[in-house]
């Protein structure tokens, strides 16, 4: 059969789910450009799809670990790399490419920027810029910009001019390409609500407007709304100018200021330009799961359920101690978890260990009760794909249970913590009947509000149900949430221990995490794992019970999964010296080094043995408070297994000793060069991505500068070359 002109393979490659939903977003989109995507995930290669068949690809990839691509891509990157390809072995191939990163690490969009290079090296060729989206600032600034050109650049490249035609309109350039005039129906209740479309732009008035068109053609100029106090008003259809300027316009502004003051914004509210601004919303995505009760079913017959069962990797483990490693006053409360493990469970010293957390149920309860569902959270029900959906090609996520309950759903399967993403909001927006409500939901969810959603509802974190408690007549059914709401993930612990001294047991140390009320969150939380394992383990902590005591506790039993770090372990030449920096709880890991090292020291076969001098930069607040280890390390370094411990304490005002693990590593500048020059010394660095590791960084890098005379690129090239050839390592979070 011959392929389709309009046809392009659509990849993935995801460790959390981000660039699943984006290549999600752009199979959706492409429906209105005339375009037909074929999409997968990249661990399909070879059982779905073959680059050696295809000519036009678009590829949309996340970089996970230390600058590597995610778990399901890399059967997909090993074949690239077989040194055995030719250079021309793509020359068929046309490709653009999406990369997902963060710039607080080190190799931002490293998996992106590999396979980039790998593609060129190949042969194939780019008909559209790649692009780099930077979670430290949010994906979607330019996750957006990337995809509004691809469609136009795809288009040209396949020659598909024509298709605008068919389209929502005839005119590239006078829409800008994406940015295209739409159709208005009113509802039952009178509120407009946009059809099929890429964009719907509104006026102050919370009405649509078309690009090009007077808006009296798309909205009847005397349209009753409601205002916000229940009363039917009259508007005017007008464009933004005359809205502006216009007497009633005016005279609210001043009324606002009268009643308010200074007008500021907020997650409810927006200030000038952007409140008297047309604004472009995103596509609404159509509806496509419903679910089916079935009062047959009792909710006793249910399954447990437990982040299980079809996963062959998730083992089980029993929590068998719980230590509070800080002080009653410190600002932290950390914890030590001991795990006893299954029998199969294998790890090393600077693996991790993912734990398959669940949602508070108090805050799925406010949730369901929200949605005015409570009432069925225990109603076991299936999941069904709307046999009269609009959305192309859907499927239910493999993430949820085609039988479960609201309660089960909420809490063990779906992230309601995540912040709401754009086209979620997007969707919120024709469920909410206040008109002010609605526009603000508008102005968060569009190009022109990109400020706002970063300050309002990224940066502090705000959750589905803080922004349903902002807007109170936004109603929405719960099916639209389970279809938007993505997959609650494990959370990674580094292991804290060593399989050598402690069979069958692993630790994990972690900050309990507290947010507080305010800045648009509407109540007070842990973070969803910590604060899960605090609970459960409240009545046990610090109380040396046995393991037999607490087998049979539920709250004690936990899912993991391994997170092999193929990077971050101990060298297998035992002689090389070790520089290690954790400050915090960046420790963990250091302390299961420590841990091995002293088992191998130990060994009868490795009594001739010399082994390498290991240095340990560990930093906190205070020694009274949340000195972490304390015992543990000056144990280590009398058995003569920790060489030195430079410590640093950021609030301690009695001492003049440097404040942070950099400047403690400026401190002991000779005898660190000395390490890293003259005996071949590894650097590891856990902990903090955002501050300390590039603090971190720098101080090897002036130590490079004033020791050695290095010029800033030259420095900086020498620590390049340490991380490439696995000698500065690390392991750092955000």
């Amino acid at each position: 059969m011959p392929e389709k002109k309009n046809r392009c393979l659509l990849l993935f490659g995801s460790q959390t789910g981000q660039a699943d939903a984006i290549t999600e977003e752009i199979q959706q989109n492409s429906v209105t450009h005339g375009l037909e995507f074929e999409r997968h995930c990249l661990s399909q290669v070879e059982k779905k799809f073959t680059l050696e068949k295809e000519t036009c690809v678009v590829i949309v990839t996340s970089t996970t670990g230390d600058g590597e691509p995610p778990d399901t891509a890399l059967k997909f990157f090993r074949r690239l790399k077989k040194k055995t390809l030719p250079s021309d072995y793509l020359s068929h191939l046309n490709y653009a490419l999406l990369g997902l990163g963060d710039s607080n690490y080190t190799n931002f969009c490293n998996a992106g920027k590999t396979l980039d290079k790998r593609l060129e090296e190949l042969g194939a060729r780019r008909f559209y810029p790649c692009g780099w989206a930077d979670d430290a600032v949010g994906l979607e600034q330019a996750v957006e910009p990337w995809i509004e050109g691809l469609f136009p650049a795809l288009k040209q490249f396949l020659s598909l001019d024509s298709l605008n035609k068919s389209g929502p309109c005839s005119n590239e350039t006078s829409c800008d390409s994406i940015q295209c005039a739409v159709k208005l129906a009113e509802n039952k209740d009178g509120v407009a609500q946009s059809e099929k479309s890429e964009v719907t732009n509104f006026t102050t008035n919370g009405h649509s407007s078309t690009n090009g068109d007077p808006p009296n053609d798309s909205v009847d100029s005397k349209e009753k709304q409601d205002d916000s106090n229940g009363h039917n008003v009259s508007t005017s259809e007008l464009d933004v100018k005359s809205v502006i300027n216009g007497t009633e316009s005016l005279e609210r502004k001043l009324e606002d200021v009268l009643l308010e003051g200074t007008p500021e914004a907020s997650l409810r509210k927006s200030v000038q330009p952007l409140c008297d601004s047309a604004v472009t919303v995103p596509l609404l995505s159509p509806g496509y799961l419903i679910i089916k009760y079935d009062p047959t079913e009792s909710v006793n017959q249910f399954p447990s359920p437990l982040n299980t069962s079809t996963a062959s990797n998730i083992s089980n483990a029993t929590i068998i101690s719980a230590d509070i490693l800080t002080s009653q006053d410190a600002i932290k409360k950390t914890l030590k978890l001991g795990l006893k493990l299954d029998s199969d469970f294998s790890y090393q010293p600077g693996d991790s260990v993912s734990v398959y957390c669940q949602n508070e149920e108090k805050e799925v309860e406010m949730l369901l009760k929200r949605l005015n569902v409570l009432d069925k959270a225990d109603c076991v029900f299936q999941i069904e794909l709307m046999k009269d959906t609009k959305k192309a090609k859907a499927v239910i996520p493999l993430h949820l249970p085609t039988v479960s309950t609201l309660k089960n759903l909420f809490t063990h399967h779906i992230d309601i913590r995540e912040p709401p993403k754009k086209s979620m909001i997007r969707q919120l927006v024709e469920e909410t009947t206040n008109p002010k409500e609605k526009r603000r939901l508008q102005e968060l969810c569009s190009k022109q509000g990109m400020a706002d959603y970063t300050k309002f509802i990224r940066n502090p974190e705000i959750s589905i149900l803080d922004l349903l408690h902002a807007f109170p007549s936004c109603q929405p059914p719960v099916e639209r949430l389970i279809e938007s709401l993505p997959k609650l993930q494990p959370r990674p612990y580094s292991a804290c221990s060593s399989p050598l001294k402690t069979p069958g047991q692993l630790d994990i140390v972690f900050n309990v995490v507290n947010i507080p009320e305010g800045d648009g969150r509407s109540f007070s939380r842990q973070g969803i794992c910590t604060g899960m394992l605090d609970k459960r383990t409240l009545d046990v902590q610090n109380i040396g019970y046995q393991e037999s005591e607490v087998t049979n506790g539920k709250d004690l039993q936990l899912q993991i999964s391994a997170r092999s770090n193929q990077i971050f372990h101990l060298p297998v030449d035992v002689s090389v010296p070790l520089i290690l920096v954790g400050p915090g709880t960046g420790v963990a890991p250091f302390v299961g080094f420590l841990q091995h090292r002293e088992m191998q020291m130990s060994h009868p076969e490795t009594e001739d043995q010399v082994f390498g001098e290991i240095f340990l930069f560990f930093g906190c607040r205070n020694p009274s408070q949340d000195f972490l280890f304390r015992e543990e390390l000056r144990r280590l370094q009398e058995a003569q297994v920790l060489t030195e411990l430079f410590v640093s304490f950021s609030r301690d005002s009695s001492t003049e000793e440097p404040k942070y693990v950099q400047d403690n590593i400026l401190k002991h500048a000779d005898q660190v060069l000395d390490l890293i020059e003259n005996r071949n010394a590894v650097i590891y660095v856990c902990g903090d991505a955002k501050n300390m590791a590039k603090d971190v960084n720098q101080a090897f890098m002036t130590i490079l500068q004033e020791k050695r005379g290095l010029s800033d690129s030259e420095a900086r090239g020498h620590v390049t070359k340490l991380r490439l050839g696995k000698r500065y390592l690390e392991d750092v979070w955000t």
